[in-house]
This record gives C-alpha cells, structure tokens and sequence, in this order.
C-alpha cells in the first residue's frame, strides 16, 4: 500500500492529521484547476476548501479503483461546472457559442513567443465555455469522452468546442500580441 492510499484509509477512519496531509499534498493543483476554470482567485479558493470537506465528507465511497488525485480532481471540477453554472444557468444548454473572428495568421501561429502572462490574461478573457472546455483538455490533459461526460455534451459538440475555444485563444492571443510593443514592430 503507498502512503496515499494509506492517508486514503485513514481518513476514511476519521484521522484530522491524514485530511491535513491529504489536503497539503493535493491543495496546489486542485487550487490551479478551480483557478483556469473560473478565472477568479477568490472563487477558486471557495471550491477548492469546499471540494475537500466535500471529498471527506465522502471519502468512504472511494473505492480506490483509480488513483485518488484523478476522484478528487474530479469533485473539483464537478464544484467548479457548479459555480459556473450558478454564475450563468445557461450555460453548455446551448449550441450557439459566441462567434470568433478568423485571424487568417496561422502561419505566425507556431512561431510567436509568449509570455505566460500573456496566455493566462488571453485564457481569462474567454466566454466561460471556453476556458473551461480548454482548461479540462490542455491543462487537466482530459480527452473528449471524459470532457463530454462532464459537461453533458455529445462527442461532436466537444470537437465544435474545442475548435472554437482554441480558435478564441489564438484570436486573443493575437490581440494581445498587435497591442504590445513586439507586436507593433512586426
């Protein structure tokens, strides 16, 4: 048995100093994802302690037949489609998304370098849609099934998504790139 698995079981017996443990390990990266899916630092920070006393609370039910990182990333995520959904009970009910512009540049998509401040401002600039559906496959490295599962979507909506987020960043990113002083010289 490996020292997750036996936090696992001892949380499952009540042990505070195992959640504390489990909590210190896993905190970080359940933080980041509620991070890239709601944009705010503040709501990201509610879903994570939430989604901890909610893993505890239901810690009895893991079953341990997948590593526990991906059972509670997945309350996490399930907290943070909750909170979006509060935010905007639209949301994923429609197939009509916000239309993106061609940027026509896709030869210069590859090349251009980016600050990381640059991604992440272009990321929390996107309809929530958006982010989310890229936060769950490029950062929580999620494929299409899994993210279909979640956000109750058919595997042709998923690519349409995709397509349409990752066609969103690239436009943003692109303004972001004309606006900026390397941008201007090109």
């Amino acid at each position: 048995m490996d020292q997750v698995e036996q936090l696992v079981e001892e949380c499952k017996s009540g042990n505070r100093q195992a959640q504390m443990e489990i909590y210190r390990q896993y905190y970080k990266p359940m933080y980041n994802t509620c991070l890239r899916m709601v944009s705010v630092s503040a709501d990201a920070e509610d879903i994570m302690q939430n989604s901890f006393i909610d893993a505890f609370r239901s810690i009895k039910s893991y079953r341990g037949k997948s590593p526990f990182y991906y059972w509670l990333r997945r309350i996490v995520i399930n907290n943070a489609m909750d909170h979006l959904k509060n935010r905007n009970p639209d949301m994923f009910l429609t197939d009509t998304l916000p239309e993106i512009p061609e940027t026509g540049d896709d030869a210069e998509d590859g090349s251009v370098e980016l600050q990381v401040n640059a991604v992440k401002n272009a990321m929390d600039q996107l309809h929530d849609d958006y982010r989310v559906i890229l936060s769950l496959y490029l950062f929580e490295g999620m494929d299409q099934e899994e993210i279909g599962d979640i956000l109750k979507l058919n595997p042709g909506n998923v690519r349409t998504r995709l397509s349409r987020a990752r066609q969103a960043l690239i436009s943003r990113l692109s303004d972001y790139s004309r606006r900026t002083p390397a941008g201007r010289n090109k």
